[in-house]
């Protein structure tokens, strides 16, 4: 399936079938978006279609990143919690 039609499943999402990405198979799709746009011949719409998909993606891993910064603060060892800066 490509990535211009594969679901980003949203953060919290109740469909137990959707599989949610990795961040980092979410990297290599905005990766593979960006090569796609860089081709020759690729018309506006296809452009504008992955540029879409590319932010719908990066919203998704800046979601995911949050979620493992809470969770990092509450692990640590001593029980204090520390502020990501």
């Amino acid at each position: 399936m490509s990535a211009e039609n594969e679901r980003i499943p949203e953060a919290g999402a109740e469909n137990a079938q959707e599989r949610e990405l990795s961040i980092e198979e979410a990297f290599e799709r905005i990766r593979d978006l960006l090569d796609t746009m860089e081709k020759d011949g690729v018309t506006l719409e296809e452009s504008f279609a992955s540029y879409e998909k590319g932010m719908e993606l990066i919203r998704y891993c800046n979601s995911r990143i949050d979620e493992v910064e809470k969770k990092v603060q509450i692990m640590n060892a001593d029980g204090s919690t520390d502020d990501f800066d």
